[in-house]
């Protein structure tokens, strides 16, 4: 899923003091901060606009398929209309069916390609089948091989990932193939442990934060569940739970006995964790996975990563009320990262990845964009 912003009036105050910060800097800042503001105004417009903004002519979209070690990719590629891209930006989809066309991810590409951004926006197949797992990282480092190698230029090349595509984002930044020529990482309500956030899905406990955080959202062990489901070896138990999943997403009261009764063991495993209420049960039970599950959850785990590997900078932009991913996830990440390397933007107007912030939090979402455009102009890759 990609950013929904939908800026109220107080845009225009945020506007004032936008351009009363600008004025105290630099021409070069002065004019990415004015275009930070007018991202921000183009997100505002909303997917079901029909009026295009009048500061920029529209960018071109156009087919841009490519072919890694023999692995074919679909993908867009989305051109500003009137100026050389400032940088590559890589953007990645989420849990979506709809994949690389989803409609608020192509706006959200178009929004990038009029900040300057050449937007390249790959295919993810596990991400679009709703099964998240180290396949994607894979595909993710395809994509960021074939920007880098694909510049004829020294423009930057980066990356942007929301939800749980950070945790594949991360891990494909980390690729030897990529890591010493990626500049930056844009991570948008990302996780950090992934056992952590299974704990908060289920159980609504936060461990990174030791408390217990708002309601979780009640469709998250439902998501996790439709993940994992093509990982189990039984076909029948594949079939059963991914209708589990599919039933209680469609209607959350829905009566799932008549499945959960036929489950193999492997199944009613992994229905157990999903459907676990207890935090101090997580942890045995991610162990009781059958290995082929749990071999991809801690293949997609970042904390026993070797974080210290990763040589791009990174913007954590992160809502302090989300009810997927809790902020607390952003906070760790950035002190594992460092504040030399690592900047957090937290806003109270950010549920999850759909935004309706009012002044404040407009204002940490301009900084975020500042900072994301601060990365772009400032990077020097070789080249």
């Amino acid at each position: 899923m990609s950013p929904r912003l939908r800026l109220p009036a107080a845009l225009g105050l945020l506007a004032i003091l936008a351009l009363a910060a600008l004025l105290a800097l630099s021409a070069p800042a002065l004019q990415r901060g004015w275009r930070a503001l007018e991202l921000l105004r183009d997100l505002q417009a909303g997917v079901d606009t029909s009026d295009s903004p009048a500061h920029t002519a529209i960018p071109q979209r156009i087919a841009a398929d490519f072919t890694v070690d023999g692995r074919h990719h679909r993908a867009d590629r989305y051109l500003p209309a009137e100026e050389q891209p400032r940088a590559t930006l890589v953007l990645l989809h989420g849990l979506t069916p709809e994949g690389r066309r989803e409609p608020r991810l192509v706006h959200f590409a178009d929004t990038l390609a009029r900040a300057g951004f050449a937007v390249l926006v790959p295919e993810l197949p596990g991400m679009r089948s709703l099964s998240m797992g180290i396949t994607d990282a894979r595909d993710i480092t395809d994509a960021l091989r074939h920007a880098l190698n694909a510049r004829d230029d020294c423009s930057a090349v980066g990356e942007l990932a929301v939800s749980f595509a950070v945790g594949p984002a991360l891990l494909a930044a980390l690729a030897p193939e990529v890591r010493e020529r990626l500049a930056f990482v844009v991570a948008v309500g990302g996780y950090y442990d992934l056992g952590a956030a299974i704990t908060y899905a289920t159980t609504g406990f936060d461990p990174l934060a030791q408390r217990a955080g708002r309601p979780p959202a009640p469709e998250g062990r439902w998501w996790l569940l439709q993940s994992q489901s093509g990982r189990l070896d039984d076909p029948m138990d594949r079939r059963l739970v991914r209708t589990v999943a599919q039933r209680k997403l469609r209607d959350p009261d829905a009566a799932i006995d008549d499945l959960v009764s036929e489950l193999g063991p492997s199944g009613r495993a992994l229905y157990s964790l999903v459907a676990n209420t207890d935090p101090k049960r997580v942890p045995g039970l991610i162990q009781a996975q059958p290995p082929s599950v749990r071999r991809e959850l801690e293949a997609l785990d970042l904390t026993a990563r070797d974080l210290d590997a990763l040589r791009a900078r990174v913007v954590l932009i992160h809502g302090t009320e989300d009810a997927v991913i809790p902020v607390s996830h952003s906070q760790a990440l950035q002190q594992r990262l460092g504040p030399g390397r690592a900047w957090l933007f937290e806003t109270g107007g950010l549920q999850h990845v759909d935004v309706s912030p009012g002044l404040t939090e407009g204002w940490a979402l301009w900084r975020a964009v500042y900072a994301l455009l601060a990365l772009a102009d400032e990077a020097s890759p070789s080249c």
